[in-house]
């Protein structure tokens, strides 16, 4: 959308849906009208007061030069106009139609809990916004978190977008966060059967794309593990700093959605001895178990994670009880994998794990994970494991103690 004035503040030029917009058919339509006299440039908006409405919309200007002066054109983004009651509010965007039934079923809340945890979500974003606006990254995580959590994908994009821009790149992407919140909507559209297809054919590209990023995480470690046993790479581990964080946050953000899996209580083993921490032998690694490892001190208190995240206590407890289903379940794969000597497996093992771990704010678990998810040396692993699995039997006792209060 765009529209010119020359040095005189003149309009002479405007493309169609600037000239819809404002209201009128034709160029000529609108230049009878002096509206450039109601253009402003107010915080980095322009804003259009009409008698009937107000339009406000970030914009680019380009200062452009000709024989007979120069010539301002505005290129406008981001449009909304509102009319004199906000009942009439008008976005040029569609609206981001919520299917509450579907989605409160799929995490396990009831329609009216999922009504509740969403307005305490737009109401945590309303003040946020001058967080947002300075460039705190912890307000943009957590709010990418209850976003994540509440299956609004539209929007944790974006704020995965925001994340990833300097400070300066911001501002407009975060003026179109708060323009899509006012979007939401629990309202089924009268169309909406018509694209339920079309939905179903993105959230199969998504989850493409979620596998394509597990390749590349697979890629950048086998990269990262080749640099460390190269000395004279060691110290200047490039592809790690660039790459690794960008997948990592992001595969951080999706992980909590892994949790999905269930699989019924394993069966109580008789204790083996234990195990020796570095084995030096095939017949030692053979006898290695999980089984008779005894429980280390860990220091977890959901209501931490819940403050956090905003989300209540009860649904952060749903989350790691899921987790550790999960665990249990992982256990096999992840001892297969050590007598397999598959260290890619056991580096995504880990990261998949660190990443649940660390977005339920169980921080002792995530930090050995994440000593589990870059070891290269094979000898280590046993000590990770015992010293993992330790951790998460504390882990399990204390939900289960918490579940008969």
């Amino acid at each position: 959308m765009y529209y010119g004035y020359n040095t005189n503040n003149e309009l002479i030029l405007a493309d169609e849906a600037f000239i819809n917009l404002l209201g009128y058919s034709t160029f000529e339509e609108l230049s009878r009208h002096n509206v450039q006299q109601s253009i402003s440039f107010e915080n980095n908006k322009l804003s259009i007061k009409l008698p009937e409405k107000k339009i406000e919309a970030n914009f680019t200007k380009i200062k452009l030069y000709a024989q007979n002066g120069g010539v301002h054109l505005i290129k406008l983004s981001n449009v909304i106009e509102a009319a004199n009651t906000v009942h009439h509010l008008q976005i040029n965007y569609q609206p981001i139609y919520l299917n509450v039934e579907k989605i409160s079923k799929e995490i396990g809340l009831s329609i009216e809990d999922y009504k509740l945890y969403l307005d305490s979500f737009i109401d945590q974003s309303i003040i946020d916004e001058k967080r947002l606006q300075e460039g705190n990254d912890r307000a943009i995580k957590n709010l990418s978190n209850l976003a994540l959590t509440l299956k609004i994908p539209n929007i944790n994009i974006l704020l995965l977008k925001i994340k990833k821009l300097s400070k300066a790149e911001r501002l407009p992407y975060i003026d179109e966060y708060y323009s899509k919140l006012a979007l939401l909507t629990l309202k089924k559209p009268d169309n909406y059967d018509e694209f339920e297809d079309l939905l179903e054919e993105d959230s199969k590209k998504i989850e493409e794309k979620e596998e394509a990023l597990n390749s590349t995480f697979t890629e950048l470690l086998q990269t990262v593990e080749s640099s460390k046993e190269t000395p004279k790479v060691v110290k200047k581990p490039e592809p790690k700093l660039e790459l690794e964080p960008l997948v990592d946050d992001f595969m951080e953000e999706l992980e909590i959605l892994d949790l999905e899996e269930k699989t019924t209580s394993p069966q109580t083993k008789t204790p083996t001895s234990e195990p020796e921490p570095t084995p030096t032998s095939d017949a030692k690694r053979n006898k290695f178990s999980l089984d008779g490892v005894k429980a280390l001190p860990i220091n977890y208190d959901p209501r931490i994670a819940a403050d956090e995240l905003n989300l209540p206590v009860v649904l952060i407890e749903e989350f790691v009880d899921d987790f550790i289903e999960q665990a249990r379940h992982d256990k096999d794969h992840l001892l297969a994998s050590y007598y397999q000597k598959d260290m890619d497996n056991i580096h995504e093992l880990g990261h998949k794990l660190k990443g649940a771990a660390s977005n339920l704010r169980i921080n002792e678990l995530a930090d050995v994970l994440e000593e589990i998810q870059f070891c290269t040396e094979y000898d280590k692993l046993e000590t990770l494991f015992i010293k993992y699995w330790g951790l998460f039997i504390s882990l399990e006792d204390y939900m289960q103690q918490s579940d008969k209060l």
